[in-house]
């Protein structure tokens, strides 16, 4: 046995798990993962570059577990969806863009849904937020990532705010300032990681794993 970081292979990067991880010498335990319908032919970095807005954001989710992640629903409260959301396979990635409205000075931002078909803790949601202000000098980035029973169209505001908050949810200010750190959460046989860029036109990556542990 040995002890390294777990490299992913996804459609368009290689991702570090930041956990140390007990593996067998030269075995493969997880499959690469594949581009989903939304990934086939193109790339989030060509996606974030054809949306015309200056504010912009990628919203990746990685599927690393035996169980789909069905579309629940996309809530956008500034700002518009350029391609819908797609349900995301075991072991693929999808991906779709939020951008701002023309000729206003506001950001994206809202929230994104996934319900987890076949876990033993059915039902069992992923929500998923992201902020991308208009005015980056006042309000920096935020990427909020939930694991729970149930979602909503007020999902943004309550994980926007530090007071609507549950213990199964983490929301974080993604800025060199404050630092890029990772979100963590791990409940019902999940663990889910989320990153986000710190720039205007920007992607949220998140991770989904099975939680045994």
């Amino acid at each position: 046995m040995s002890k390294r970081p777990l490299m992913v292979q996804d459609p368009y990067r290689e991702v570090e798990l930041a956990m140390p991880v007990q593996v067998q010498d030269n075995e493969d335990v997880h499959p690469p993962i594949r581009p989903g319908v939304s990934l086939i032919n193109t790339s989030v970095s060509q996606m974030i570059r054809n949306a015309n807005r200056i504010r912009v954001c990628a919203v990746t989710v990685v599927n690393h577990t035996r169980w789909r992640l069905e579309s629940a629903g996309v809530f956008v409260g500034g700002g518009n969806v350029l391609l819908p959301q797609q349900p995301v396979e075991p072991q693929t990635a999808e991906a779709f863009v939020a951008q701002k409205t023309a000729s206003t000075a506001t950001g994206t931002y809202g929230t994104a849904s996934y319900l987890v078909q076949g876990s033993p803790d059915h039902p069992l949601f992923i929500n998923v937020m992201w902020s991308i202000a208009f005015d980056r000098n006042i309000f920096k980035n935020r990427l909020g990532v939930e694991v729970g029973h149930q979602y909503n169209r007020d999902d943004f505001q309550r994980l926007y705010s530090p007071l609507g908050r549950r213990a199964d949810s983490e929301t974080r200010v993604f800025s060199t300032r404050d630092g890029l750190v990772p979100i963590r959460i791990e409940k019902n046989h999940l663990l889910v990681t989320g990153n986000l860029g710190n720039d205007s036109k920007t992607e949220a990556i998140i991770h989904v794993y099975e939680n045994w542990a």
